[in-house]
Protein backbone atom coordinates (compact mmCIF):
# COMPACT_ATOMS: atom_id res chain seq x y z
CA UNK A 1 0.00 0.00 0.00
CA UNK A 2 3.02 2.09 0.68
CA UNK A 3 3.83 2.22 -2.66
CA UNK A 4 0.68 2.96 -4.31
CA UNK A 5 0.02 5.89 -2.55
CA UNK A 6 3.14 8.06 -3.78
CA UNK A 7 1.74 6.67 -7.03
CA UNK A 8 -1.95 7.76 -6.46
CA UNK A 9 -0.66 11.72 -5.72
CA UNK A 10 1.47 11.62 -8.59
CA UNK A 11 -1.79 10.62 -10.84
CA UNK A 12 -3.75 12.89 -9.38
CA UNK A 13 -1.51 15.86 -9.12
CA UNK A 14 -1.04 15.22 -13.23
CA UNK A 15 -4.85 15.06 -13.48
CA UNK A 16 -5.25 18.31 -11.85
CA UNK A 17 -3.01 19.95 -13.33
CA UNK A 18 -4.12 19.13 -16.71
CA UNK A 19 -7.57 19.99 -16.26
CA UNK A 20 -6.44 23.79 -14.28
CA UNK A 21 -4.78 24.43 -17.81
CA UNK A 22 -6.45 27.24 -19.57
CA UNK A 23 -8.25 27.55 -22.51
CA UNK A 24 -7.04 28.88 -25.39
CA UNK A 25 -8.46 30.70 -27.99
CA UNK A 26 -8.24 28.46 -30.67
CA UNK A 27 -10.07 25.40 -28.12
CA UNK A 28 -12.81 28.09 -27.58
CA UNK A 29 -13.50 28.62 -31.24
CA UNK A 30 -12.93 24.41 -31.87
CA UNK A 31 -15.86 24.03 -28.91
CA UNK A 32 -18.49 26.21 -30.71
CA UNK A 33 -20.84 25.37 -33.82
CA UNK A 34 -18.98 27.16 -36.84
CA UNK A 35 -21.63 29.06 -38.72
CA UNK A 36 -21.05 31.08 -42.45
CA UNK A 37 -21.27 34.40 -40.97
CA UNK A 38 -19.08 37.41 -40.68
CA UNK A 39 -17.68 38.34 -37.36
CA UNK A 40 -19.58 41.55 -37.77
CA UNK A 41 -22.45 39.70 -38.38
CA UNK A 42 -22.20 37.64 -35.13
CA UNK A 43 -21.71 40.76 -32.93
CA UNK A 44 -25.00 41.75 -34.64
CA UNK A 45 -26.51 38.73 -33.23
CA UNK A 46 -25.36 39.34 -30.08
CA UNK A 47 -26.84 42.98 -29.99
CA UNK A 48 -30.01 41.31 -30.99
CA UNK A 49 -29.35 38.75 -28.04
CA UNK A 50 -29.26 41.94 -25.57
CA UNK A 51 -31.89 43.36 -26.82
CA UNK A 52 -33.95 40.07 -26.54
CA UNK A 53 -33.01 40.25 -22.84
CA UNK A 54 -33.86 43.91 -22.17
CA UNK A 55 -37.25 43.60 -23.68
CA UNK A 56 -37.54 40.61 -21.67
CA UNK A 57 -36.86 42.28 -18.37
CA UNK A 58 -38.63 45.57 -19.13
CA UNK A 59 -42.32 43.40 -20.18
CA UNK A 60 -41.29 40.75 -17.27
CA UNK A 61 -41.44 38.58 -20.72
CA UNK A 62 -38.88 35.44 -18.86
CA UNK A 63 -38.91 33.36 -22.32
CA UNK A 64 -37.84 36.77 -24.14
CA UNK A 65 -35.30 37.16 -22.18
CA UNK A 66 -34.32 33.22 -22.12
CA UNK A 67 -33.69 33.19 -25.56
CA UNK A 68 -31.22 36.15 -25.95
CA UNK A 69 -29.40 34.23 -22.62
CA UNK A 70 -29.35 30.75 -24.57
CA UNK A 71 -27.84 32.96 -27.38
CA UNK A 72 -25.36 34.54 -25.61
CA UNK A 73 -24.02 31.09 -24.31
CA UNK A 74 -24.50 28.83 -27.33
CA UNK A 75 -23.93 31.48 -30.16
CA UNK A 76 -21.89 29.96 -32.69
CA UNK A 77 -18.05 30.69 -34.12
CA UNK A 78 -17.49 32.54 -37.33
CA UNK A 79 -16.53 31.25 -40.43
CA UNK A 80 -13.26 32.95 -40.01
CA UNK A 81 -11.57 33.09 -36.78
CA UNK A 82 -12.47 36.13 -35.06
CA UNK A 83 -8.40 37.49 -34.82
CA UNK A 84 -7.93 37.86 -38.25
CA UNK A 85 -9.42 40.88 -38.06
CA UNK A 86 -7.14 42.39 -36.15
CA UNK A 87 -3.27 43.56 -36.77
CA UNK A 88 -1.06 40.51 -36.44
CA UNK A 89 0.54 42.44 -33.22
CA UNK A 90 -2.82 42.91 -31.53
CA UNK A 91 -4.10 39.43 -32.29
CA UNK A 92 -2.54 37.47 -29.19
CA UNK A 93 -4.23 40.56 -27.27
CA UNK A 94 -7.45 39.93 -28.97
CA UNK A 95 -7.01 36.08 -28.33
CA UNK A 96 -6.78 36.65 -24.52
CA UNK A 97 -9.98 39.40 -24.43
CA UNK A 98 -12.15 36.61 -26.58
CA UNK A 99 -11.17 34.25 -23.69
CA UNK A 100 -12.16 36.70 -20.73
CA UNK A 101 -15.12 38.35 -22.51
CA UNK A 102 -16.88 35.05 -23.35
CA UNK A 103 -16.49 33.60 -19.53
CA UNK A 104 -17.60 36.50 -18.32
CA UNK A 105 -20.65 36.86 -20.31
CA UNK A 106 -21.89 33.72 -19.41
CA UNK A 107 -21.40 35.16 -16.11
CA UNK A 108 -23.36 38.22 -16.14
CA UNK A 109 -26.44 36.07 -18.05
CA UNK A 110 -26.15 33.49 -15.16
CA UNK A 111 -26.45 36.09 -12.82
CA UNK A 112 -29.88 37.57 -15.14
CA UNK A 113 -31.52 34.26 -15.58
CA UNK A 114 -31.03 33.45 -11.22
CA UNK A 115 -33.00 36.98 -10.81
CA UNK A 116 -35.56 36.08 -13.89
CA UNK A 117 -36.18 32.55 -12.15
CA UNK A 118 -37.27 34.28 -9.07
CA UNK A 119 -39.15 36.76 -10.40
CA UNK A 120 -36.98 39.88 -9.15
CA UNK A 121 -36.62 41.85 -11.85
CA UNK A 122 -34.65 45.04 -9.85
CA UNK A 123 -32.20 42.43 -9.47
CA UNK A 124 -32.40 41.05 -13.28
CA UNK A 125 -31.96 45.27 -14.18
CA UNK A 126 -29.00 45.21 -12.30
CA UNK A 127 -27.56 42.35 -14.23
CA UNK A 128 -28.78 43.33 -17.32
CA UNK A 129 -26.87 47.08 -16.73
CA UNK A 130 -23.55 44.98 -15.73
CA UNK A 131 -23.70 43.06 -19.08
CA UNK A 132 -23.87 46.10 -20.82
CA UNK A 133 -20.73 47.33 -19.52
CA UNK A 134 -18.82 44.11 -20.52
CA UNK A 135 -20.71 44.11 -23.63
CA UNK A 136 -19.41 48.01 -23.78
CA UNK A 137 -15.81 46.93 -21.97
CA UNK A 138 -14.89 44.67 -25.03
CA UNK A 139 -16.72 46.90 -28.25
CA UNK A 140 -14.62 50.11 -26.82
CA UNK A 141 -11.56 48.03 -26.58
CA UNK A 142 -11.69 47.15 -29.98
CA UNK A 143 -14.02 49.20 -32.27
CA UNK A 144 -11.20 51.42 -33.54
CA UNK A 145 -8.36 48.58 -34.25
CA UNK A 146 -10.39 46.46 -36.83
CA UNK A 147 -7.81 46.12 -39.52
CA UNK A 148 -9.54 43.56 -42.24
CA UNK A 149 -13.52 43.27 -42.58
CA UNK A 150 -14.51 39.33 -43.08
CA UNK A 151 -16.40 38.92 -46.55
Amino acid sequence: MKSIFPKLVLVLCLSVSMYSQEKTADDLIKSMKKADITYAQLMTGMSEALNNIQSGIIGMNSMLAERGINFIRTHPAPKQKPWVIMSKEDRESFKSTLLYFDKKMDEDVLVIENAIIRKDWDLALKGLNTFENTCMACHNSWKNKVKYIME
